[in-house]
């Protein structure tokens, strides 16, 4: 690919280029100047055009293949049995669109294929301002009935500098264009880094809120197989008499006073048998529910 330079002014035109001089040379440098603005303006705007063509082309085929994949590959997913090939192949073809999406972003962020278009549409305005100041040039030349003289030098100076207005304006007008571009590129990146940061955020809160549910799941489940602990409280009619205590299958102890207890164990429901020793004999049959981490205070009325 040819080298491109960019378009500048390196130095003025000598202050006195056409005073002075026979018409025919004036006009000569005259048309010389006017084909040389044209040649190399036009020649960077084909050389800009090559790259930008080939880039724009280039992102559109990924992104198209993109596509197809993404769109083909869930329903490649549902002739699987495997569920993990399923899953998988889901997956790649979500990631597919994904990728295929970035693309499209990219493309209108950078501006290739409205730069290509761009190009395309300048060039194009002046390759036909070329042409028609080169004929407009020739149709002066054959209506001159004699030699040159200033009054026709100064004609088709006039000629020529419309002309280099002409192609200039053209270039005015891409760059307006171009900053345009640039800047709706910019703010497109903007909302979307806003966009996905707010996602993230998002997300990152939706993964502590599961965390904390988690954290707060296995504590309950800690909580749950922690032992616990029993308090009977035995309210005598008269004077405290001893009982007999038996404690879910365990043996019966004898007991005497009001306040029975027991620790370490385990929670849930439990069968507690009390029954009076001596006349009149009197047997309660009574479930208590232990609670994890914490104590069953009950009340017995012999």
């Amino acid at each position: 690919m040819a080298k491109r330079s960019n378009i500048t002014t390196s130095q003025l035109l000598p202050w006195d280029t056409y005073k002075d001089k026979p018409a025919e040379k004036a006009l000569q440098s005259i048309y010389e100047r006017a084909n040389k603005t044209s040649t190399t303006m036009c020649t960077w705007y084909w050389l800009s055009i090559k790259t930008k063509r080939v880039t724009s082309l280039t992102a559109r085929f990924l992104t198209l293949s993109l596509l197809i994949i993404g769109t083909v590959l869930p329903l490649l997913a549902g002739l699987r049995e495997s569920v993990a090939d399923r899953l998988f192949l889901t997956q790649f073809g979500v990631a597919a669109l994904a990728c295929a999406g970035l693309f499209q972003v990219a493309d209108r962020v950078f501006g290739w294929s409205r730069g290509w278009l761009r190009y395309i549409t300048t060039v194009t305005a002046m390759e036909s301002l070329t042409r028609r100041f080169e004929l407009d040039w020739a149709d002066c030349m054959l209506n001159l009935t004699c030699t040159p003289n200033g009054a026709d030098v100064k004609q088709l100076f006039d000629l020529a500098k419309r002309f280099e207005e002409e192609i200039l304006k053209l270039q005015s007008e891409e760059t307006d264009k171009w900053v345009a571009d640039f800047s709706s590129g910019t703010a497109l990146l903007d909302g979307l880094i806003k966009s996905q940061r707010e996602s993230g955020e998002k997300t990152v809160e939706a993964a502590r809120a599961v965390v904390a549910a988690q954290d707060a799941a296995i504590q309950a489940v800690a909580r749950a197989k922690q032992r616990g602990a029993i308090e009977a409280t035995l309210i005598h009619k008269a004077e405290a008499q001893k009982v007999s205590i038996a404690f879910d299958d365990g043996a019966a102890e004898d007991f005497l006073g009001t306040v029975w207890s027991r620790i370490d164990l385990a929670p849930g429901q439990h069968i507690m048998n009390i029954s009076t020793i001596g006349h009149p004999q009197q047997t309660i049959r009574k479930i208590v529910e232990v609670p994890p981490a914490g104590i069953a205070r009950v009340e017995i009325r012999l």
